[in-house]
């Protein structure tokens, strides 16, 4: 008893538990018609205790809901399909037959419905085996599946670092991730004062500045590290690099948007606001109160102009670079390192000649 009590208290809840058990026995015990019980625990086992739902409904019993005590819908249905099937059988045997005697044709009748039964009984049982097996497969599969990304995943962790190749660092271990991090930083902070500053129309420029802002950057960072810390554990400077790094970005952001916001396609904005804001004075009960909220349109709209401006230029400046050719940049040292590398079956080229194409090639 406390078994089922236990059960039902987990479907109608604690409250409502002990009060539909004593439904139940009530109704099985009505069941009898009178007759007494004679072995008790066995009655309780098979009969008083256990729930007989006559539908699929996990709170059915005995075509009674559980949670509500009224009829069960879903045995109310079935039963409506049952006399639905029993009034097509009994129209087609009347249809068919209509010279046979009335107890033959319930005997035909029933026999029509026992082969319905049947066949829906025998399709039921295929249609659970079939769900069976496709349970079965998606449990398999799910397991497989499961056993891949275990697999995948300790791959995973016992990678080495792919930067320093220290073993067992999940393919990058902090120290490199830091520092990725940090030149993932730092590039953004070169970005934002190139596009800023740069003709992006005009790619070489835009590469000399560019290699002129990063050298100052990283100058600003290694200075600022030397400042913030004093010790050379590389867990410490690589983490304390990434948040200098951070600051860096953060601050070249907010003087590129205050400098885009001065400039004229911001304030052509912040004036369109501002005129539209005095347009709607009438709904201000002062002018004073008009002329502050004119003020604050302006001012959200050239931020958020400013906002727009800094992204398409560094759309820009990322397209162009795209599109640029690789080693396009630089072509001077590039000319120095190419004059540097032997031909096939030079002779190794002696210090003074190596001096000699660097300064012709700077020459140039």
């Amino acid at each position: 008893m406390r078994t089922e009590l236990a059960r039902l208290r987990g479907l109608v809840g604690g409250e409502l538990a002990e009060e539909v058990l004593v439904q139940r026995l009530e109704r099985r015990l009505g069941m009898q018609a009178g007759r007494p019980v004679v072995e008790l625990e066995g009655w309780l086992l098979k009969r008083g205790l256990p729930q007989k739902p006559g539908c699929w409904s996990h709170l059915c019993d005995d075509g009674v809901r559980i949670d509500t005590g009224g009829g069960c819908p879903s045995c109310d249905s079935a039963m409506g399909d049952r006399r639905a099937l029993r009034a097509s059988v009994a129209s087609a045997v009347a249809a068919e037959v209509p010279e046979l005697p009335l107890q033959d044709r319930r005997r035909e009748v029933e026999r029509r419905m026992h082969e319905r039964v049947q066949v829906r009984a025998a399709a039921e049982g295929e249609r659970r085996e079939r769900a069976a097996a496709e349970r079965a497969a998606r449990q398999e599969a799910l397991a497989a599946r499961r056993e891949e990304l275990d697999a995948a995943e300790r791959e995973r962790v016992t990678a080495p670092c792919e930067e320093c190749g220290i073993p067992e660092a999940a393919g990058l271990c902090p120290v490199c991730a830091s520092g990725r991090r940090t030149r993932d930083l730092l590039q953004q902070a070169v970005d934002v004062i190139v596009a800023v500053r740069a003709d992006l129309d005009d790619p070489a420029g835009t590469g000399d500045l560019a290699e002129q802002v990063a050298a100052d950057t990283r100058r600003l960072l290694e200075d600022a590290v030397a400042r913030s810390v004093d010790t050379r554990a590389e867990g410490v400077l690589a983490y304390t690099r990434v948040q200098i790094a951070e600051r860096i970005l953060a601050g070249r952001r907010a003087s590129a948007l205050v400098r885009l916001a001065a400039g004229e396609e911001a304030e052509t904005e912040a004036d369109r606001a501002y005129e539209a804001a005095m347009r709607r004075r009438h709904r201000y009960p002062t002018r004073s109160l008009a002329l502050r909220a004119a003020e604050e349109a302006a001012e959200r709209a050239g931020e958020a102009a400013a906002r727009t401006l800094l992204r398409e230029r560094l759309a820009r400046l990322q397209d162009g670079r795209s599109a640029r050719p690789p080693g396009s940049a630089g072509w001077d040292r590039r000319c120095a390192e190419l004059a540097r590398r032997p031909l096939p079956g030079d002779r190794p080229a002696a210090a003074g000649t190596e001096a000699l194409a660097e300064g012709l090639v700077s020459a140039a």
